[in-house]
């Protein structure tokens, strides 16, 4: 293996060697062997585009059976990390009904994805469909349904190689590499995504991640996530609400840090509906101070209020929240919004970090503005 490689503006070091993958999927296609050698099947082996050629290529040659090959590629209206709503399946030929499937993807990481087009394969008409892949990241697999067959466990690192992409470059490398944390400019990105309710903050985030790698950080998945594990942070604010208080700043300050400090291989970070407050921001700088770091830029979407109001009572039909579909409710988020987290604006005007954008468009258009800015 190559010592150090680099795509874009970014360089990876080794991580998975090509041999630990070749016994990798020697191992699935032992088990996918024992499903059906013996059973008289001829199921459909399905390679997700574009990510899964490598394996699906090198599994295929150590198929015992009989098996047609198909492939697909999917898209998703509002980043399926998010609704999980299939927009497009391209290239499915095949016809499905009363078959057996495998399907064949490279990487599950939250794993809304292949879940979704596991349910639109079955609406399809797909008999028994199972879901292989190559790498999963167990740590932020968040479904109860168990994946078939796992060529390997990965850490919830950024990943190049064996089909995996960095912004379309790196998948012809035969080993896997990881996000090497000595860069050249070692200075790490981080994005505060801005806009009041309805906006589409959640779905660009989702959309951002998936190009660039960011690690996306939620302050609410955070509380959850600390309490859940029973850290003394999570303890805390668990307590705290509990009782019917707010969590404190400084809490909620360090869990940031924390995350921050466990994902030191990503590319960047992408804070999403934090901070709030100009107190939080001012909390926020202080603690990238103590990294030797501070925030990149905040980039803003901007809509009108009446905009808000049709898309939040529009998203309150579509998710059964009748509570915001009424006046006054919607009223008092666009008040609190104006009177607590615009003024988080002119902190970061002052700090020549704030860019705003029009958020009027489809998702696409608004993703290409972004994605211009960054």
């Amino acid at each position: 293996m190559n010592k150090r490689v680099k795509f874009h503006d970014k360089y990876f070091v080794p991580y998975i060697p090509h041999d630990a993958l070749m016994k990798a999927i020697d191992n699935v296609a032992a088990q996918i062997n024992a499903d059906y050698k013996d059973s008289g099947k001829v199921p459909v082996v399905l390679c997700v585009l574009s990510g899964s050629i490598v394996f699906c290529g090198y599994l295929l040659t150590k198929l015992e059976f009989p098996c047609e090959l198909a492939a697909i590629k999917v898209t998703s209206y509002e980043g399926t990390r998010s609704t999980g709503n299939i927009k497009d399946v391209l290239g499915l030929t095949t016809d499905v009904d009363g078959r057996d499937v495998i399907i064949i993807e490279d990487i599950v990481d939250t794993g809304t994805t292949i879940i979704k087009l596991r349910e639109h394969l079955a609406f399809r008409g797909a008999k028994d469909i199972k879901i292989c892949t190559m790498f999963t990241k167990p740590e932020v697999y968040h479904y109860d349904r168990k994946l078939d067959y796992v060529g390997m466990e990965v850490d919830n690192k950024f990943i190049v190689g064996f089909g995996l992409d960095y912004d379309q470059l790196g998948r012809n490398l035969p080993e896997i590499y990881i996000l090497d944390d000595n860069q050249s400019d070692n200075t790490m990105k981080y994005y505060i995504l801005f806009g009041p309710p309805g906006a589409g903050k959640g779905t660009q985030a989702n959309l951002l991640v998936d190009k660039f790698g960011f690690h996306h950080v939620s302050t609410g998945d955070l509380l959850r996530k600390e309490m859940a594990a029973g850290t003394p942070l999570g303890l805390k604010a668990k307590s705290l609400i509990e009782q019917g208080a707010l969590v404190p700043d400084e809490v909620v300050i360090g869990m940031i840090k924390s995350e921050i400090e466990n994902n030191p291989s990503v590319p960047g970070f992408l804070f999403d509906g934090f901070p709030r407050t100009t107190e939080q921001a001012a909390a926020l700088d202080v603690m990238l101070k103590g990294f030797g770091q501070s925030v990149t830029s905040v980039i803003s979407i901007s809509i009108s209020d009446e905009m808000v109001k049709e898309r939040i009572r529009h998203r309150a039909m579509l998710e059964n929240r009748p509570d915001d579909t009424k006046d006054e409710v919607i009223a008092n988020r666009i008040k609190t919004y104006h009177d607590k987290t615009e003024p988080v604006i002119d902190f970061y005007k002052a700090q020549g970090k704030y860019r705003e954008i029009d958020g009027v468009g489809t998702i696409e258009e608004i993703f290409d503005k972004v994605c211009k800015l960054i």
